[in-house]
């Protein structure tokens, strides 16, 4: 299912037993890519081995990208793209923007 995302993602994170692995798909404008993989890094330090297994997918645009109008009911799975934007009318995952 992750995989679905890839192609509308920069870059791909993977947590496993608390050790953090990225996977960059595409260049991301100015450092939001580095200050989501350092938040997600401090929170593996101040929570060792509270933070689970995680693969996410992120985007790094100012504007949502899931559509709901591109993915009408039944038609097949949803990309679970992590976002700092989104809206009533799409399916981003929403996640916190450590740039500001």
């Amino acid at each position: 299912m992750v995989e679905k995302a890839r192609e509308k993602a920069h870059f791909r994170l993977i947590i496993v037993d608390g050790r953090l692995y990225m996977e960059k798909y595409d260049y991301v404008f100015q450092t939001r890519d580095v200050f989501t993989i350092w938040g997600i890094l401090q929170l593996l330090e101040l929570y060792p081995g509270k933070v689970p297994d995680l693969d996410l997918m992120f985007m790094c645009h100012d504007w949502p990208l899931v559509r709901k109008s591109d993915y009408p009911f039944n038609t097949g799975v949803i990309p679970p793209l992590f976002h700092y934007c989104g809206d009533d009318s799409t399916y981003d995952i929403v996640f916190p923007d450590w740039f500001f």
